[in-house]
């Protein structure tokens, strides 16, 4: 039988290479989902109503895969069969593709339901292997923003030599990873899955919680003005396509910087507080955006803060759902966030945003983001409460 820490070891290098494939299929998808259907003779219109099916399914799917796995407590099986049902997925892509806009629609349906769990469920195995540990924690999360990184420089090029219609073979052999690593993923035995002290409703009415949700609800909705816009904020100023994958490369790299050495942040001070200060950051970020005026010095700045309103705003959000949210509750947690923050805020800000950029001005979607992600800041200021189980009140300050 395998020593403790031997196998706690292995169990976080496997976490590590389950980030890696993970993002590194998040950063294959997402920069370049949209130039295969341009190239499949889709319309810009029909690729705007075929990538909204993510940001949907974010809304709905989550749940559901951390129903499953906190009920079943098969997270490691529910991760091989989300990987391999998206393997599948996206070599029916092409097929799909030939078809028409409406198979192809159902099988992204199919496809972002299939990936929505492996997130999920990868971020709460990782918190309880790291204990509540923020530098553990963040030593192992580091790792998906080192695949996305690698994945984006890598494969820009080579679809450049094999033509983007080969997209989905790159996609679905990265997927097999993802499946691979998570057949050998074996974590150490945690604490034993116990009917938990509060159920999963009432610990979402109290107030330090509720905040929380409502907070990043809004802290997301602003960060669609980032993830929606900027690339074109930066084109309209007159930024080459070389130079903003530069400016996004510019934030992962700070943001992997912020997970290595997190540690020393979470050791001074509180969750709760490093969560309001990194909204705090976010407000500041897209103020300065806005009055930016396409200057170089200060969009470097506003991409270098990526790794507070990211990489610690993400590390402090793990580590509150870790402290509030019981073992048989952690992957439902986990998926709320999703849902809530990502799904409902980023949607619903992506539509505001797009609305103000075109209705008023760029600069003005920058600054209605500044006062949604100030709005958040506000509320994150009540998670400073006394929420969560008594045997872990401050175990993410070690």
């Amino acid at each position: 039988m395998p020593h403790p820490l031997a196998a706690a070891a292995r169990a976080e290098r496997q976490l590590r290479a389950l980030y890696f494939c993970y993002f590194g299929y998040v950063g294959t998808l997402s920069p370049y989902l949209s130039l295969y259907f341009e190239a499949g003779g889709y319309s810009v219109a029909q690729i705007g109503l075929l990538l909204a099916v993510p940001q949907a399914l974010r809304i709905f799917a989550p749940p559901v895969w951390g129903l499953l796995a906190d009920r079943g407590g098969r997270a490691g099986r529910l991760l091989v069969t989300g990987a391999l049902l998206t393997t599948l997925f996206v070599a029916l892509l092409p097929w799909a593709t030939a078809q028409g806009q409406a198979t192809t629609l159902a099988l992204l349906a199919l496809l972002f339901f299939a990936s929505a769990g492996i997130g999920p469920i990868a971020e709460s195995s990782a918190l309880a292997l790291a204990g509540g540990d923020a530098g553990r924690y963040g030593a192992m999360r580091l790792w998906g923003s080192v695949g996305f990184v690698v994945t984006v420089v890598l494969v820009g090029p080579a679809l450049d030599l094999t033509g983007v219609r080969a997209l989905p073979w790159f996609l679905a052999a990265i997927a097999a990873g993802i499946a691979l690593v998570g057949l050998r993923l074996a974590t150490p035995a945690g604490p034993p899955r116990t009917v938990p002290a509060v159920r999963l409703r009432a610990r979402l009415r109290e107030r330090p919680v509720a905040a929380f949700f409502a907070a990043n609800f809004l802290m997301l909705f602003a960060h669609a003005a980032l993830y929606v816009l900027f690339s074109l904020y930066l084109q309209r100023h007159g930024y080459s396509r070389s130079a903003i994958g530069l400016f996004w490369a510019v934030s992962v790299i700070a943001e992997i910087a912020l997970f290595r050495w997190q540690a020393v942040l979470f050791d001074r001070f509180s969750a709760a507080g490093l969560f309001a200060f990194s909204i705090g950051v976010a407000a500041l970020r897209f103020a300065i955006v806005g009055v930016s005026s396409g200057g170089l010095v200060l969009l470097l700045l506003t991409q270098l803060l990526h790794a507070i309103t990211f990489g610690l705003h993400h590390s402090a959000s793990m580590a509150l759902l870790h402290r509030w949210f019981e073992p048989a509750q952690q992957a439902r947690a986990q998926a709320l966030f999703v849902t809530i923050g990502y799904g409902c805020g980023g949607t619903l800000g992506g539509l505001a945003m797009s609305s103000v950029w075109e209705n008023v001005s760029p600069e003005a979607a920058f600054t209605g983001a500044s006062l949604a992600a100030a709005a958040g800041c506000l509320i994150a200021l009540a998670c400073r409460g006394p929420a969560g189980r008594p045997d872990e009140a401050e175990e993410t300050r070690r």
